[in-house]
């Protein structure tokens, strides 16, 4: 449980209020008398207290050892984790074995990971440094940016589906991987924020409320672009080529979530209490698109792999619609006013 000190508020100068500061934050921040504090004011009305000293670029420094025993999976998620803690500078060690999965980490930096860069690197190791600043890209751009490279994708999906160029849906998989980056970077942004490396202000939220709000937000459409890459997979996959008919009932389908995703989208940053309900009204429109597409599938196609993808790739439809009214439902969230301490 977190210690709480309770302080008497005292009278200085006939007019001046103070209230002494615990004798142990006092040193283990290190202040002295002279030393300089910011004071904010939060949402709650509570104030935050930051020595200045804390406010200085710092570089914080990991280390990870990687021996012969462990995974290609583990050593990915190993150093993910630290990316994601915040830390700016990651020195990795290889003992032995372990050297094989050097490429590992350089893929998954190439992959996955917005700023990183291997800057020094030995036969028995390296070091990975984050160059991106928060203040370079906040996070409310950079979501905007992943959502606009989510929706190019299901554009991109749509439109090919309805051409029937299967092959150049195998093209769109990978372009999955630029959302991943910047849903990564977004929350290591959020998870220095929740941890006091950084302020809200610091990358462009208001308060902590908010930064869950986001958090909920990145998931959701990083999500959103798993099932689309799906959806080209499980159609690039298909023996035979689906009736014309199903073919458009698929495409509105698609359509119709796509609609409710930009709606919900943009209610996010306009906070637009009124579009977001509009966009999560429809969502039982696309139920039942997917309910007609099903009995389609299961009238129309004969082989039962194929119908098996056509039927996966009309859940992703549906699950895109879900994600999307989950993002609605937060953009309403985070515009009722939360109650304040008195």
């Amino acid at each position: 449980m977190v210690k709480r000190n309770l302080r008497k508020v005292q009278m200085t100068g006939g007019s001046t209020l103070i209230v002494s500061l615990p004798k142990e934050w006092v040193r283990n921040v290190g202040l002295t008398p002279g030393s300089y504090v910011t004071v904010q004011v939060q949402p709650d009305g509570s104030l935050r207290i930051t020595p200045v000293s804390r406010l200085e670029k710092k570089s914080f420094e990991a280390f990870m050892c990687v021996t012969e025993d462990m995974s290609p999976s583990m050593v990915i998620r190993e150093f993910l984790s630290r990316y994601l803690a915040g830390y700016d500078l990651i020195r990795v060690e290889f003992k032995e074995e372990g050297k094989k999965h050097r490429y590992v980490i350089k893929h998954a930096v190439e992959r996955k990971m917005i700023g990183m860069e291997v800057i020094e690197e030995s036969e028995d190791g390296m070091i990975v440094q984050c160059l991106a600043a928060h203040s370079e890209l906040p996070v409310r751009i950079a979501l905007r940016r992943m959502s606009n490279i989510t929706l190019s994708m299901l554009n991109d999906l749509l439109k090919n589906l309805r051409e029937g160029r299967w092959d150049a849906l195998k093209d769109l998989p990978p372009r999955d991987d630029n959302v991943d980056k910047f849903y990564t970077f977004i929350l290591r942004q959020l998870k220095m924020t929740m941890i006091g490396i950084l302020a809200p202000e610091d990358i462009g939220a208001k308060d902590l409320r908010e930064c869950l709000g986001l958090r909920l937000v990145i998931k959701s459409v990083e999500r959103i672009a798993d099932h689309i890459a799906n959806s080209a997979k499980y159609l690039s996959s298909i023996k035979e080529r689906p009736p014309h008919q199903l073919i458009l009932k698929l495409y509105e389908l698609g359509e119709a979530a796509k609609k409710l995703y930009v709606k919900a989208i943009d209610a996010f940053f306009k906070f637009d209490v009124i579009l977001a309900h509009e966009a999560a009204d429809n969502i039982n429109y696309v139920y039942n698109l997917e309910n007609e597409t099903i009995v389609s599938v299961i009238t129309k196609v004969k082989e039962v792999e194929d119908a098996t993808l056509l039927r996966l790739v009309a859940e992703s439809m549906r699950r895109i619609a879900d994600y999307s009214t989950d993002i609605c439902e937060i953009t309403i969230n985070l515009n009722i006013t939360p109650p304040k301490r008195v």
